[in-house]
């Protein structure tokens, strides 16, 4: 079983190694750009501010293309965790409306 597994792996072309990114670009630009829109829109009509950090944290990974080096792999990562955890902590304490409180007390 073992040596089957081996022998077969041995034949197979190697594969290319994946970038910093798991999408391509354009994928996760076009992901980017519907959550902006999404998150935009959003914002507009409720106004809560965790919708807007959420609009610009999301295309703010673009930035991950620019360079192919580690270090500003790992520095968009923290940026982009502490701008989740702060849409977070503004998602717990925003401001519920009349019809919000309404409905989460029945």
């Amino acid at each position: 079983m073992i040596s089957n597994f081996i022998s077969i792996m041995a034949q197979t072309p190697e594969v290319e190694p994946v970038g910093l990114f798991p999408f391509p670009l354009p994928i996760h630009l076009a992901f980017c750009i519907i959550s902006l829109i999404f998150f935009v829109a959003r914002f507009v009509s409720e106004k809560h501010i965790y919708q807007l950090i959420l609009a610009v944290a999301i295309p703010l990974s673009l930035a991950i293309h620019v360079s192919e080096e580690r270090l500003p792999f790992y520095a968009l990562g923290i940026i982009e965790g502490i701008l989740l955890l702060i849409a977070f902590i503004a998602y717990l304490f925003r401001k519920k409306k009349p019809e919000e409180e309404q409905e989460s007390n029945s």
